[in-house]
């Protein structure tokens, strides 16, 4: 049977009654489907940007094992050889921040392979930091590569910084985001980066756990009487409808061989315990709690200067 050919014209009636509607639909489908490959194009040019900083970082590396391979041990060589250890460690902290927010999918879901080769680059860092930590040569190397990586910066807007990157997160699941900060800006004395990654496992935890429409508190002030100077940061997770329950203390060591996720957290506790541990590094403290049926609560004390 033949169907005439006006029928499948734009001026036939029937379809340009159902033209707006599909229309519409057609619209916000192009629309989808454009913000999804601009999203997956910001992130492999993401992971094209770490790949070419790891490959330079790699250089420097096999560059400072050549020349401790070729030089005895000494005073005078170790000294020498300290600077290398640092300017290498630097941008392993800045590749490191951004795979934890690729590898949390903060920013975007990642595909399979995306993720798979994300890993691998991450994998590969965690392997360059293995080796620039068997080569340390002091125990107090820690202290002095704090301060050479240290720098003056706010505390505040660094938090209001991190918490933007997860808009689009807070806005999706319908998030009450409650803000109790100082009213006056804290500006403290440390390792930018490494605050950096601290605050985007806290808050990837707390953002991923808690229900829609449920609520994150941040809580930033200073600590009155305390010496050296002091300031709290507190991050809370609760869903919506929770009744109020005593927070109950969470002891990370008991848990630091298993790769898992507690109950009201949405991180594994390896990352817990790797925040932990740069917190721990940079002289403060990090408590943890779960809220039972509700969520968790992070809390980290740190001095306001470098640690003498």
């Amino acid at each position: 049977m033949n169907t005439p050919i006006d029928e499948f014209q734009p001026n036939n009636p029937s379809i340009q009654e159902a033209d707006p509607s599909h229309k519409s639909g057609q619209q916000k489908k192009n629309s989808e489907i454009a913000h999804m490959e601009e999203e997956l194009r910001l992130t492999l040019e993401e992971i094209a940007r770490l790949q070419n900083a790891l490959a330079e970082a790699n250089m420097k590396n096999v560059s400072l094992q050549a020349s401790l391979d070729s030089q005895a041990s000494g005073t005078e060589d170790n000294n020498l050889i300290k600077p290398f250890v640092q300017e290498l460690k630097q941008p392993l902290h800045t590749i490191q921040g951004y795979l934890d927010l690729l590898l949390n999918e903060s920013v975007g879901i990642l595909g399979t392979f995306q993720k798979r080769f994300v890993e691998r680059i991450a994998n590969a860092v965690n392997t360059m930091e293995k080796t620039l930590n068997s080569i340390e040569i002091d125990s107090d190397g820690n202290d002095e590569e704090n301060q050479q990586f240290s720098t003056a910066f706010s505390l505040t807007s660094l938090i209001e910084e991190t918490l933007a990157l997860y808009t689009e997160l807070i806005r999706t699941k319908s998030i009450v985001l409650k803000v109790n900060f100082e009213k006056d800006e804290i500006n403290i004395i440390g390792d930018q980066e490494k605050f950096e990654r601290v605050f985007n496992i806290l808050f990837t935890n707390a953002l991923t756990a808690v229900a829609e429409e449920g609520m994150i508190t941040v809580g930033l002030k200073a600590l009155q009487g305390k010496k050296p100077s002091q300031v709290l940061v507190s991050i809370q997770s609760t869903d919506h409808d929770a009744s109020k329950n005593k927070p109950l203390p969470v002891n990370l060591e008991e848990f630091k061989d298993l790769d898992l996720i507690l109950e009201g957290f949405g991180s594994p506790l390896s990352d817990m315990l790797k925040a932990r541990d740069m917190v721990e590094e940079m002289h403060g403290i990090m408590e943890i709690f779960s809220l039972p049926s509700s969520g968790s609560l992070t809390r980290i004390r740190l001095p306001i200067s470098p640690h003498n």
